[in-house]
C-alpha cells in the first residue's frame, strides 16, 4: 500500500518546521479545545503538543472520563503551568454537545482553536448486511459534527478562530480499496464538504480539513488488521505515520504560516516547507484541496 503525495517529501514523523517549541508555532495565552482527547488517541497527543507550544487553557472533551483524567494527568506532569479542563460529551449527540460548550465557556472562556479528533466506527459490513441503526448512529457522529460546532462552539470563538477538523485518507479511495467501511468513508466525505461550508459562510473563521496520516490505533486495527485486530498487515505497517507527526501539524496549521491553506483539505504527511514554496501555485487554483465530484471536471473554461 502506498500513498500519492502532493510534496516531493512524504513525512511520517515530526520534523523542525512544525515542532511546537519553535516560536513561530506558540500558542501562548491561547484558549484551545481538542475533542477525542482521551489517554491514549490522537487527539490526546494534539492536546499534549498544545501545551507544549505554550496554550494557557486546554479544555479536553470525550465521552470517558477516566480516559481524559489520563491525558490531564500527562499535561499537568509535563506541563504543570497549563489550566486543563475536562468536558464529558458525545460528539455525536447535539444536547450533549451545547452543554459542553456551555461548561467550557464559563470555566476557561472564548476559544482561539478547536481541533475535532473525536472517531467513531461501525462493525464492518456490506450496506445490505448492516446493522441500519448501529452504521447511521456512527454516520452522524461524524457527519453532523460541522452542525454542533456552528450552532454550538463557532459563537463562543474569539476573532480570527482557527477550527482544524480531522477527516480521514479513506474518503479519497474508491470503494473497492476499503471494502465494509460504507458508513464511515461516507460520512468522512459528508464531513469534509461541510467544513469547505462552514469555511465560506464564516470568513474569519481559519478553517481547515486534515487527514492525519496512517497512525497504529486501535480503529485501524479494526479496519486493517488481522490475527483477532490486534496486528496490522505488513502493507500498512510500511505506510505508518508516528502520532507526532499528526499532533505537531495541527499546531502548525495553528499559526500564520499556514494561513494560505484555509479552506482546504490537506495531509499532515505533507511537507510544510514545500508547500510554504508553492503558496502562489496552491491560491492560484480554487479547486485544488478541494472537496468536489470527480471524473467530470465541472469549471469555468479559461480564456
Amino acid at each position: 500500500m502506498s500513498s500519492p503525495s502532493f510534496t516531493k517529501i512524504y513525512r511520517q514523523d515530526t520534523y523542525p518546521a512544525i515542532d511546537p517549541s519553535r516560536p513561530e508555532n506558540s500558542v501562548k495565552d491561547k484558549t484551545v479545545i481538542v475533542t477525542g482527547a482521551g489517554i491514549g488517541g490522537i487527539g490526546s497527543e494534539v492536546a499534549l503538543s498544545f501545551a507544549k507550544a505554550g496554550a494557557t487553557k486546554i479544555a479536553i472533551v470525550g465521552r470517558t472520563e477516566k480516559t481524559l483524567q489520563g491525558t490531564k494527568t500527562a499535561i499537568g506532569n509535563a506541563y504543570p503551568k497549563t489550566n486543563v479542563f475536562i468536558a464529558v460529551a458525545d460528539v455525536g449527540k447535539a444536547e450533549s454537545m451545547g452543554c459542553a460548550a456551555h461548561d467550557i465557556r464559563v470555566a476557561i472562556g472564548a476559544w482561539d482553536i478547536f481541533a475535532n479528533y473525536a472517531a467513531a466506527l461501525p462493525p464492518l459490513s456490506t450496506i445490505a448486511g448492516a446493522d441500519e441503526d448501529t452504521s447511521w448512529d456512527a454516520f452522524e457522529a461524524i457527519a453532523r459534527f460541522p452542525f454542533h460546532f456552528a450552532k454550538h462552539f463557532a459563537p463562543k470563538a474569539r476573532p480570527n478562530a482557527t477550527f482544524i477538523n480531522a477527516n480521514a485518507g479513506a474518503s479519497h479511495l474508491p470503494a473497492a480499496q476499503l471494502p465494509k467501511c460504507s458508513a464511515y468513508c461516507a460520512a468522512k466525505l459528508a464531513a469534509a464538504k461541510l467544513d469547505d461550508y462552514l469555511a465560506v459562510e464564516n470568513p474569519n473563521l481559519r478553517v481547515f480539513t486534515v487527514h492525519p496520516g496512517v497512525i497504529d490505533t486501535s480503529m485501524l486495527k479494526q479496519v486493517f488488521g488481522n490475527t483477532g485486530g490486534k496486528e496490522l498487515p505488513k502493507g500498512i505497517s510500511a505506510v505508518l505515520s508516528q502520532v507526532a507527526l499528526p499532533a505537531h501539524f495541527t499546531v502548525w496549521l495553528a499559526s500564520a504560516e499556514a494561513d494560505f491553506l484555509r479552506g482546504r483539505y490537506i495531509w499532515v504527511n505533507w511537507d510544510v516547507e514545500e508547500l510554504t514554496s508553492r503558496r502562489q501555485e496552491i491560491e492560484k487554483d480554487p479547486l485544488l484541496f478541494k472537496i468536489v465530484l470527480g471524473g467530470w471536471p465541472f469549471q469555468e473554461t479559461k480564456s
